[in-house]
């Protein structure tokens, strides 16, 4: 199945919440974040909330790698910020784990999460329910099916 994307701002917690559902590849993957970026609501500095759960990867170190220098040409518009990318399966965790390693030098902080609950604690504690997560979830869920 073809990568399913989409996303909401939430500029009052200064978060962006992704869910993609399908077959991940880097181009479109690249393909979306050009659209996420060029929303009138983007601004630097929002902190990252990004379910992969439903998500295959289907990417080398060498796609990875064409990620990061993507982020990196745009570092500047993105600015200083949290990057939570929630997994479940070990596909997704290798996946992540070698982009977390690889994007040292793009100005944010990335853990990898299996719960939806400790990623949204360590991007904005307190300060956004889980059930309002949830809600936002089953929203973006419905737009891609």
């Amino acid at each position: 199945m073809a990568l399913k994307s989409t996303y909401q701002i939430i500029t009052q917690h200064n978060l962006i919440i992704e869910f993609h559902k399908g077959t991940l590849d880097v181009d479109s993957y690249i393909e979306f974040k050009k659209k996420l970026f060029s929303d009138k609501d983007f601004k630097p500095g929002l902190n990252y909330f990004i379910h992969h759960k439903n998500v295959t990867f289907l990417t080398n170190q060498t796609d990875i790698k064409k990620f990061v220098t993507f982020l990196g040409a745009h570092s500047d518009s993105l600015g200083k910020r949290k990057v939570a990318l929630i997994t479940n399966t070990p596909n997704q965790v290798v996946s992540t784990t070698i982009y977390k390693t690889m994007q040292a030098n793009l100005n944010q902080e990335v853990e990898i999460f299996s719960t939806d609950e400790a990623a949204l604690n360590w991007l904005i504690p307190k300060s956004f329910s889980i059930k309002d997560l949830n809600e936002i979830l089953k929203i973006l869920f419905a737009e891609i099916n």
